[in-house]
């Protein structure tokens, strides 16, 4: 697999093809090596990778935790050395297991026509097309992020804070590993002590709030942050969606419909007008509809984009921050 994502606490082997032009695989005269670093650059595994035809693999022993990983691949392809990275993010889930997406189509069943690495890339692009749409994670994710500090107690997070749709709760930041303040940027991050890092919480809004009285000093990039995001699992009907959208991008060479169709007409007689794709909508009404249940983002309304807040909520509370501040009106 070239980059792609691995299940936590489940070994793994990670494959790279190197190329001597832009479809032609290219075999190595050296040994190729490989060095896996984590997020923060620390050493994770290295060794010699094995393989033929300009393509290798790597064995990588079961990773305890969240993390985003980088494989350097070293290789002398055609006289010249080589050195190509892969990323590969450390996961909590996925949304459903290729055995399951197989049994959920009879046509996915033949491994000829459907190998698992196609089928695993595929559901890699379900996946995040789905969390782009609802602006959310549905499985346990590791995120690394530099932020400026806003010389309050507040810092506004990416992945917003957990909540409740129809009754379920969604997660968003669900732990926060570690935190650093440096004076300004291009200068040294300083951790926070393990009494600081537990004194934050991080609020229904998105916020993490310092509760000892600290603030995260001002300024541009200069606070690091380590932290996972995420619900345990996907709720049960979207599975179902994403299972159906991975049937129609799977098939999606093999429709009759021309790609540029916004109608067909059938030879009984009829026209029907399709359902288009657009950035908020995959074009399978079933799948969008489930979707739109869940998103964050804007909301499709037949074939148009709805609208999404510009920010989160506001609190008009006049007395604010102040050292009377008699909580939310």
């Amino acid at each position: 697999m070239n980059g792609g994502r691995i299940l936590r606490g489940r070994a793994a082997t990670l494959t790279h093809t190197f190329l001597m032009d832009e479809e032609t695989p290219g075999e190595s005269s050296t040994p190729v090596t490989v060095a896996i670093t984590d997020a923060g650059g620390h050493p994770v595994a290295s060794g010699t990778a094995t393989g033929a035809g300009g393509r290798y693999s790597f064995p990588v022993a079961a990773q305890a935790q969240l993390t985003h990983l980088t494989a350097a691949w070293s290789a002398t392809i055609g006289g010249q050395p080589v050195l190509e990275a892969d990323l590969v993010e450390v996961v909590g889930g996925f949304f459903f297991d290729l055995g399951v997406a197989r049994a959920s189509d009879a046509s996915l069943a033949d491994t000829g026509k459907y190998p698992s690495a196609d089928l695993a890339i595929s559901r890699q692009e379900v996946e995040e097309e789905c969390e782009r749409i609802c602006q959310r994670a549905f499985v346990p994710r590791y995120r690394r992020v530099i932020l400026g500090g806003s010389g309050t107690p507040d810092l506004l997070l990416p992945d917003g804070g957990d909540e409740y749709v129809a009754g379920m709760l969604l997660r968003g930041v669900r732990t926060v590993r570690s935190a650093s303040v440096a004076p300004r940027i291009g200068q040294t991050f300083v951790p926070l002590t393990v009494g600081q890092l537990a004194a934050c919480a991080v609020t229904v809004d998105g916020l993490l709030r310092r509760t000892d009285g600290g603030v995260w000093t001002e300024g541009i990039c200069n606070v690091l942050l380590e932290y996972e995001y995420g619900s345990d699992a996907p709720p049960a009907d979207l599975r179902r969606a994403s299972l159906l959208r991975l049937r129609s991008r799977a098939n999606i060479h093999r429709s009759g419909v021309p790609d540029r169709a916004i109608s067909f007409t059938v030879a009984e007689g009829g026209t029907y007008r399709l359902s288009t794709p657009s950035a908020s909508r995959t074009g399978v009404p079933e799948v969008d509809a489930v979707y739109d249940r869940y998103s964050r983002g804007p909301r499709g309304t037949g074939d148009q984009d709805g609208s999404t807040p510009a920010s989160r909520s506001l609190n008009f509370d006049p007395q604010r921050g102040s050292l009377f501040h008699g909580g939310e009106r």
